[in-house]
């Protein structure tokens, strides 16, 4: 009998097949590894005439590669829906998308929702202050947002004594999904009402589009095998941002400028002097779980006026694109660590509570 937990598999009497991969098809960590690898044998794109530093564009790699990668992204995360639970040894992904949303921001934007034309500030700020909210909710170690779309990874449950425990709301997959939803739309509409109210308008019109999301579920053995979600999206976000910044430049010439490539499209709007773009535009957000020291004062109820030092776990902004991230330091932070003497005190601090 398999394990409790265990990937769901058809036995015959000379194979093993995983019911989670595609047939025919190369396992996602090996997809997902050899597109990093490709991403650091190569130098970041150069648009002809741009300075590097205006605008960031990744490594080629083949589009094949990228539409590959998605495939297997995609036919995991449809196979998660047909899962009542995922076991707390996997990852765990929640990809959100603004349903109807090209629509819904034409309409926010003649509403006064939304800025009327260009990028919108006031997008990007609720956009991700719902990734930051949602990864708080569900103890995601990392989110990333674009455009209308988000996506947090809630890692592999703890081992207490030599069980290892369920994830929220015992993995079951459309509770997650369904609450996870919920959770961003609400934050959605709070975050522009807030904005809204804040330039004196008010929410009448906010009321008659009622923004909303749709979630997407995905598990993962391995977070080798989640960033590979990220990867994606990251792609995404590097060729359809300067695309989304061709169209709405309003600038003589963009219905032709559209059919260029990503890099003839970023000369182009370097020609027409729309470089460097809004970070979150051109690059998405990134978020990350992180320890951090932190100076607290009556920690401890017996010393209400002693300051102390502790680590807590603090949700930070990871500067930089995506694929430039995979390809060089990665998507987390490096924490802060408890010194010799902090963890000393925290034994000396046990044996006091015992006696």
């Amino acid at each position: 009998m398999a394990a409790a937990g265990a990937e769901p598999t058809e036995h015959g009497p000379d194979r093993t097949v995983d019911l989670h991969q595609p047939p025919h098809e190369p396992p996602l960590t090996e997809v997902v590894l050899g597109v990093i690898a490709s991403l650091r044998e190569q130098e970041p794109t150069v648009a002809e005439g741009v300075p590097p530093a205006l605008h960031y564009l990744p490594p080629y790699l083949y589009k094949s590669r990228w539409v590959a990668l998605g495939d297997l992204v995609v036919a995991r995360e449809r196979a998660c829906g047909a899962l009542s639970n995922v076991g707390g040894e996997r990852w765990i992904s929640l990809r959100l998308d603004g349903s109807g949303f090209s629509s819904a921001v034409r309409k926010m934007r003649k509403l006064g929702v939304l800025e009327a034309s260009g990028f919108s500030e006031r997008f990007a700020e609720a956009m991700v202050a719902c990734t930051r909210s949602l990864m708080v909710k569900v103890s995601a170690m990392v989110g990333y947002t674009q455009s209308d779309e988000l996506v947090v990874f809630i890692p592999p449950t703890s081992i207490v004594r030599g069980m290892r425990q369920p994830h929220s709301r015992n993995g079951r997959v459309t509770k997650i999904a369904t609450l996870a939803a919920g959770h961003v739309t609400a934050c959605f509409v709070l975050e522009l009402s807030k904005m809204v109210l804040e330039a004196g308008g008010d929410l009448d019109g906010l009321g008659e589009v009622l923004p909303h999301f749709d979630c997407r579920m995905g598990h993962w053995e391995s977070w080798e095998e989640a960033q590979g979600l990220l990867l994606w999206r990251g792609y995404d976000c590097s060729v359809n941002s300067v695309a989304d910044a061709v169209h709405h430049s309003g600038v003589p010439g963009k219905k032709q400028a559209m059919a260029l490539n990503a890099r003839d499209k970023v000369a182009w709007l370097h020609g027409n002097g729309l470089l460097p773009l809004p970070k979150h535009q051109a690059y998405g957000t990134v978020l990350a779980r992180v320890k951090r020291r932190d100076e607290v004062k009556g920690a401890d109820p017996r010393w209400p006026d002693v300051t102390v030092s502790v680590l807590r776990s603090k949700i930070e902004q990871v500067h930089g694109p995506v694929l430039e991230l995979a390809r060089t330091c990665g998507f987390c932070p490096q924490p802060d660590h408890s010194t010799d003497a902090e963890l000393a005190g925290a034994g000396a601090g046990v044996g006091r509570g015992q006696g």
